[in-house]
């Protein structure tokens, strides 16, 4: 009676003996099947599916209810996917600087994708940063960049996509203006 318990016990050891004869084997089609999966599912590099252009730098200034005012740099620029594939996370940083001064002053974030909203082949999406760092001021908002204080910003604007690294696509110096050329133009347009 024992022995005819033990033979399905050794059935099965000598089953799991034979496949283990061919486990090497198959832990090398695995290993290898691993490795390329996760080698296509690695992020893009950002600079070979995205493109930036029409890049404005210029001054906001934020609303206040008292005599104090708070002028910010910003920067604005179009994104264009330039892949075939639709991109699920995208998102874009900016960092400004003061001039001569080696870490940043000031920052800004925006996402391009979020939720279900996803960014198609071709598509553009115009990305507006400004920071969080500003000047207070009192008085009419022109005279400032002539104040002796006032130092030029440098904007360096970085793009990232889903969990690739950081990427810098370009700086430039923040244009001493007050809002963007549409704000401008929608300002001195004649009143009708």
């Amino acid at each position: 009676m024992v022995t005819n318990l033990m033979r399905p016990v050794l059935a099965i050891g000598r089953a799991a003996q034979a496949f283990g004869r061919v486990l090497p084997a198959a832990s090398l089609v695995m290993a290898l099947s691993v490795a390329f999966l996760s080698a296509s599912c690695a992020p893009p590099e950002p600079k070979t599916v995205l493109k930036t252009s029409d890049v404005e730098t210029y001054w906001i200034l934020d609303p206040s209810r008292t005599s104090k005012r708070y002028l910010a740099p910003a920067m604005r620029f179009t994104v264009e996917n330039i892949s075939p594939g639709t991109l699920i996370s995208v998102e874009a940083t900016g960092a400004f600087l003061l001039e001569g001064k080696g870490e940043p002053w000031g920052s800004g974030f925006f996402r391009l994708t979020e939720g279900r909203k996803r960014m198609a082949p071709g598509e553009k999406i115009v990305v507006s940063i400004s920071s969080d760092a500003r000047y207070t001021l009192e008085g009419d908002p022109e005279t400032a960049f002539a104040n002796p204080k006032f130092q030029w910003v440098e904007a360096k604007y970085f793009l990232k996509v889903g969990s690739s690294a950081w990427v810098e696509f370009g700086r430039t110096r923040v244009e001493n203006v007050l809002g963007s050329k549409e704000a401008r133009a929608v300002n001195q347009a004649p009143k009708s």
